[in-house]
């Protein structure tokens, strides 16, 4: 059996570009916030403890004190990092949007025997399969990850039912493929 090409386009439009930006923002940091809010709690925990125990035990009190305010120090540190990033997000958002109102093309995807290929209005990639280090499906996107630095994410909204499927069927056969639910 030989196997086939398969081309096929994706609108590029700004609401597409932000819907993933921010779904990729948001996965990317949903873990750190996690324990972030755990470094929280701690910090409320020893200091709580430390209430307690500077009137039956002061130097253990004092030891626990320190390690409460380390925790609640290190909370509002790491939440001003995040706040700083996601200005920047924004604002490299708010200049990619820009580029795409003055630039909009279509994403080309190109899945052949040999290699895959992304195209859109200011790149253009290749890469053959054995650099397509895995593929992860969700609900809603499609992740493809090249190389381990390159992502590229298709919106499954954007690709008709056979498209996708046929893609889906490519990606099991040549790279890591992994669904999730």
């Amino acid at each position: 059996m030989i196997e086939q090409t398969l081309t096929y386009n994706t609108p590029n439009s700004e609401q597409i570009l932000r819907k993933i930006n921010q779904y990729e923002f948001k996965r990317i940091w949903k873990n750190n916030l996690l324990k972030n809010q755990k470094r929280l709690v701690s910090g409320i925990f020893f200091l709580a403890m430390a209430a307690f125990m500077i009137f039956y035990f002061p130097p253990f009190g004092y030891f626990l004190l320190g390690i409460g305010l380390i925790y609640i120090i290190n909370f509002f540190d790491y939440f001003l990092i995040y706040k700083k990033h996601k200005r920047e997000f924004e604002n490299i958002l708010i200049k990619e949007c820009n580029e795409l109102k003055e630039n909009s093309k279509d994403v080309i995807w190109k899945f052949t025997p040999t290699h895959f290929s992304f195209k859109n209005y200011k790149s253009e990639y290749k890469y053959i399969w054995d650099e397509i280090t895995y593929c992860i499906l969700e609900n809603q996107y499609l992740h493809i990850t090249a190389s381990n630095f390159m992502t590229f994410i298709l919106d499954k909204a954007n690709v008709d039912k056979d498209n996708l499927d046929k893609t889906i069927q490519y990606l099991e056969k040549k790279s890591k493929f992994k669904e999730i639910p």
